[in-house]
């Protein structure tokens, strides 16, 4: 099966680093990852050597949902892009990354140094990513089954080797990815140092520009009620009856919307363009 794409270049299904039919694009084609995206973003900050990354290699206080964009655009052109596309991410992946290392700071446990290429901090990462995904999803849709979750684990342990972490690395399978994963959100690691809540004031509450400052203060209720409640009290993150109340709305408005707005308004840009050239969009 032949496919012409928007600039006129014979494409296959062959051609995409994913397959239209994988999990991976059955669970993130909608936009609904983003519900839970604000708290994935929180909790790789969570983790003080991320923190500490990204407090040394990123402009946190001027620009502090630039790294949610970035990791959102970089996961969806390798998603839902071509072999070309997701290659192309890789390498670029590969050089930003080489530049981010350093020390950490006083009173941060483990090696002294740090860098982006430590598998742990990798496969915790892709932890947020996987969480952040299904949840979304269910938040919108229904349960995921245990065979479809473990297809979506296989399909994004794949994806996390565009990042430069083997499939070998951490959890083998879901099960082990939950165990994992609660062990992580119920130890003593997350949020530990101060650099973590600093960081994670700044993604909630952005101070600059001001587009992002007003975004902050309409969606803040977004990563407060969505990041657990251990993690987020050491994050500085505090539940109120008005943050409550406005997830209890979104509760009740986004599965409507999901459902009954276009496609090309709750799709990803990229899932969007990516469907259109496969014809499936009409």
């Amino acid at each position: 099966m032949t496919i012409v794409s928007d600039v006129y270049k014979p494409l296959t299904l062959s051609d995409f680093a994913f397959s239209p039919d994988s999990e991976l694009w059955r669970v993130n084609r909608y936009a609904n990852g983003l519900l839970f995206g604000p708290a994935a973003v929180l909790l790789q900050v969570a983790h003080p050597r991320v923190a500490q990354g990204v407090a040394d290699h990123s402009d946190f206080r001027e620009d502090a949902l630039g790294r949610l964009r970035r990791t959102l655009s970089t996961v969806n052109r390798i998603a839902f892009g071509t072999k070309a596309d997701a290659e192309e991410m890789r390498a670029r992946l590969t050089a930003v990354h080489g530049g981010v290392k350093g020390e950490t700071s006083e009173g941060m446990t483990g090696p002294k140094k740090y860098s982006a290429f430590e598998p742990d901090l990798l496969m915790w990462v892709l932890a947020t990513l996987i969480d952040a995904s299904i949840k979304g999803y269910e938040f919108v849709w229904k349960p995921l089954n245990r065979e479809r979750r473990e297809n979506f684990y296989r399909d994004f342990r794949r994806f996390g080797t565009y990042f430069g972490l083997g499939e070998e690395v951490g959890p083998r399978d879901y099960g082990e990815f939950v165990e994992y994963y609660e062990e992580m959100l119920s130890g003593d690691l997350l949020g530990s140092h101060p650099l973590c809540a600093e960081v994670a004031s700044a993604v909630v509450w952005p101070r600059r520009p001001m587009r992002d400052r007003l975004l902050g203060k309409v969606v803040d209720f977004l990563p407060i009620e969505t990041v657990p409640e251990k993690v987020g009290a050491r994050l500085g993150l505090e539940s109120t009856g008005w943050t409550r109340g406005r997830m209890w709305v979104l509760e009740k408005v986004a599965p409507v919307a999901f459902r009954t707005l276009p496609k090309w308004m709750v799709y990803y840009p990229e899932s969007y363009r990516a469907e259109k050239r496969l014809g499936k969009l009409g």
